[in-house]
């Protein structure tokens, strides 16, 4: 039973990848949380880490860095890294909040991902449990938090970090807003001055006054440039949102915001352009820090595809609001659900907008996971990765080149080689990844004619089962096919998918169970060749299946196979989830029909 049906569709699947342009990336938010520095009660903190405040783990570095947005603006809160203004950077409970700051960033490297840090404070700073605006007078008439402190902590924050290449920029204060009597231009200054007296290199992001928006930059900015900068390596960062009152609350339904205004899917083009001119009369760069949309209707996904255009056009880089491990049903995240498994509504969009010379990795199998197996099936995707469209020859050994291009894959330990290619075009290849690869990360380029043209990365772990669906995509009805087993004869093979012509995909076949005999279910997909019946598990609606075989196809290099055989009691049971995982490690969800 070693048979694969649609291993040609799901490995030369079609990428929609749009035109893309520059640097994109998220805000990494939850660090920064459960501090009430704006307005409200007097905040609690530095709070309880684990309760009130969290910092994520490394799955989550690794997934955007494999879902190509591998610039992570990283909100962390001043209080818990620095508990006096102008002390030292210290613990400023029981918990290390600079250690997890640094663990993140470790992580981050890890994932092959550039951190940006950004203090999320909004001009402001609590002083036992009440919120003081820098430059003010706070609670009993004092003082207690200055532009001279936050020059301080960039100062002690470019120290720890100038040597850490993940670091790549410090972004001084999210959204300061409402200052009273201090002069945020002068405060900013203040800062990269600090910041340049030790650290000569990095990006720094100067945000803009009431909220960084985009739209009203010059009335709170000013219609000149006030940073100076020795190096001359500062971004102006701007923030931008879609709803009626500019905030990203997004109370209002589609409806009622289309009601207001006509002209809603270009809103976002509408409210850039004054940033955009702004920062092209003062030629200076500049960055879009926030920008988000909710999952409460699609066609907000219109207004984000037209702004992100816009974006591309200005060449700004950008880095949308928001994900994180604790968001869960909040409408703008986009961080996966179902344990890293599935993607979120705007990632799509997001991905159409990804920097012109990156390559971003997936499985073959689908757009799924954030990790590679050694001798699996991958597809990169990108911009101008070839010339033209070349597939490999049916019956002919793979090779290394198709047309001009190559693949050419550096794994952790420096191990470097090329692999073998089945499918190249413009936007998207097909390539086996190198057996006996190091586990971590690798670096991956094409090249054409032995010129890089696209550079990308992948992690590489020994097992990253994904499993080839009928309609290419990693979802929905599986690729394979049952087979009726009466005394180890095995009958002719029914697919559990059929092709529907009006629909013009692949539909499910329903199942029927023969009395007498037995059933089994042949899988087909990659990144689990090294499996074994012991340490697999298979799942079919709610019954833990019997697995017979898992391992290499025999016929197809990278192609791996998995036999289970099928209870009666799924009789009947109609569509139904395969969950397969191996080494504790889940494949994307497919289904099939029973009748």
């Amino acid at each position: 039973m070693g048979r694969s049906l649609f291993l040609a569709a799901a490995l030369i699947a079609s990428s929609s990848l749009a035109q893309s342009q520059y640097m994109r990336g998220v805000n990494i938010s939850g660090a920064e949380w459960g501090s009430n520095q704006e307005n409200g009660p007097p905040a609690d903190i530095p709070g309880v880490y684990g309760s009130d405040y969290w910092f994520q783990s490394a799955p989550t570095f690794d997934y955007f860095g494999a879902r190509g947005l591998g610039f992570i603006r990283l909100p962390v809160l001043w209080e818990r890294l620095q508990p006096i203004p102008g002390g030292p950077l210290v613990p400023g409970n029981s918990d290390d909040d600079l250690g997890y700051l640094k663990q993140d960033i470790a992580w981050a490297k890890a994932a092959g991902v550039k951190v940006s840090i950004d203090l999320h404070n909004f001009g402001r700073y609590t002083v036992n449990g009440t919120v003081c605006i820098i430059d003010n007078a706070c609670e009993g008439g004092l003082m207690p938090v200055t532009g001279i402190d936050l020059a301080n902590f960039w100062l002690q924050m470019a120290t720890v970090f100038k040597d850490e290449p993940t670091v790549v920029a410090y972004d001084i204060m999210n959204e300061p807003h409402d200052m009273g009597v201090a002069n945020w231009n002068q405060i900013s200054q203040e800062a990269v001055n600090a910041i340049r007296t030790v650290d000569s290199d990095k990006l720094i992001m100067v945000p803009g006054y009431s909220y960084s928006n985009a739209t009203y930059w010059a009335t709170y900015n000013g219609l000149t440039s006030w940073i100076t900068d020795p190096s001359n390596n500062f971004y102006y960062e701007a923030h931008e949102y879609f709803d009626s009152d500019y905030s990203g609350s997004y109370a209002e339904t589609y409806d009622q915001e289309l009601s207001a205004n006509p002209n809603l899917g270009n809103v976002g083009v509408e409210r850039l352009a004054p940033f955009t001119q702004w920062c092209t009369n003062n030629n200076v760069k500049c960055y879009l820090g926030e920008y988000g949309i909710p999952n409460t209707d699609v066609r907000w996904l219109t207004v984000l595809d037209n702004f992100l255009t816009a974006l591309d056009a200005a060449g700004m880089p950008g880095t949308y609001w928001a994900a994180g491990e604790w968001w869960g049903s909040y409408p703008l995240s986009v961080q996966p659900t179902n344990n890293f498994t599935t993607d979120v509504e705007q990632l799509q969009t997001l991905q159409n907008h990804l920097q012109p010379d990156l390559l971003r990795t997936a499985s073959a199998a689908g757009s799924y996971g954030y990790t590679e197996a050694p001798d699996s099936w991958a597809a990169g995707y990108g911009k101008s990765l070839a010339a033209g469209t070349v597939s490999a020859a049916p019956g002919v050994p793979l090779t290394t080149q198709l047309g001009q291009t190559q693949v050419q894959v550096t794994d952790s330990a420096g191990t470097m080689s090329f692999a073998k290619l089945l499918y190249v075009s413009p936007k998207q290849i097909n390539y086996l990844l190198p057996a006996g690869m190091a586990s971590g990360l690798a670096q991956v380029s094409v090249l054409d004619d032995g010129t890089a043209v696209a550079n990308g990365s992948v992690q590489i772990q020994p097992s990253a089962p994904g499993i080839i669906s009928a309609n290419s995509n990693g979802q929905g009805v599986a690729t394979g096919y049952v087979q009726n087993v009466l005394d180890g004869t095995a009958g002719p093979p029914q697919f559990v998918a059929t092709y529907d012509e009006q629909l013009g995909q692949y539909v499910a076949a329903p199942i029927a169970f023969t009395s007498g005999y037995s059933l089994v279910l042949v899988l087909f997909g990659t990144g689990f060749d090294n499996a074994t019946t012991s340490n697999t598990t298979v799942t079919v609606g709610s019954a833990t299946v019997t697995i017979d075989y898992i391992g290499p196809q025999s016929q197809y290099p990278g192609e791996d196979q998995i036999n289970v055989e099928l209870p009666n009691s799924l009789a009947g049971s109609g569509e139904v989830a395969v969950q397969v995982t191996v080494n504790g490690i889940a494949a994307n969800l497919v289904s099939i029909t029973f009748q």
